[in-house]
């Protein structure tokens, strides 16, 4: 199966190293970053690794647009069978290669486990697939359809997005691994960046 992994980034030159290092390459077929307009060295670390690394497209945005069309970017550009989607200020737990491992074709999206960064655990099993929507997921690209990540002011984009695939009623596979760790709280978070998008 060719994954293709994407991330929107906005000033994220503190992180973004950590979070690109942690996606395993063998199994990127692409990674597309999306630079929403970033204003400090976010850009120059992305093209200084891109020197060694040739799965890496970048695709730059003059002006923040916002977290969510951002994430909509990626998505448009993706080529692969499944999207694995990793925000820039966060990153995968080794245990991601177990969940690559099953990608096989046969489910139309592959959870794993997510940890936040003060020891909680966040579980995804079939009873919070519609409440948990998160970075939960390997999806297969075709599955999305019109599926979008939405500006609205009373909740972050991935909500509105994950309702659309759960309304489609996805083949699941729930791997039961730790293997996203999340870093938010922290200021400038890709959490926040939903907010950008509406100013």
């Amino acid at each position: 199966m060719k994954i293709s992994f994407l991330s929107p980034t906005y000033n994220s030159e503190e992180w973004i190293l950590t979070m690109l290092d942690s996606i395993p390459k063998e199994y990127a077929y692409e990674i597309i970053v999306v630079d929403d307009g970033s204003t400090d060295k976010t850009l120059a670390i992305l093209q200084d690794y891109q020197k060694n690394c040739t799965a890496l497209k970048i695709i730059v945005h003059p002006t923040n647009l916002g977290a969510s069309v951002a994430y909509n970017r990626c998505i448009a550009e993706a080529t692969g069978d499944y999207i694995a989607i990793i925000d820039s200020d966060d990153h995968y737990l080794p245990a991601i290669r177990n969940v690559l491992a099953q990608v096989d074709g046969e489910f139309d999206i592959y959870y794993y486990n997510m940890i936040i960064k003060n020891g909680y655990a966040f579980i995804k099993d079939e009873s919070n697939r519609y409440s948990l929507p998160g970075q939960f997921k390997i999806i297969r690209r075709s599955f999305i359809g019109d599926a979008k990540f939405t500006i609205r002011k009373d909740i972050a984009g991935d909500w509105d997005f994950n309702c659309a695939l759960m309304d489609k009623n996805p083949t699941s596979k729930y791997t039961h691994e730790y293997a996203y760790w999340y870093n938010y709280p922290r200021e400038n978070s890709e959490c926040d960046l939903h907010e950008r998008g509406l100013k």
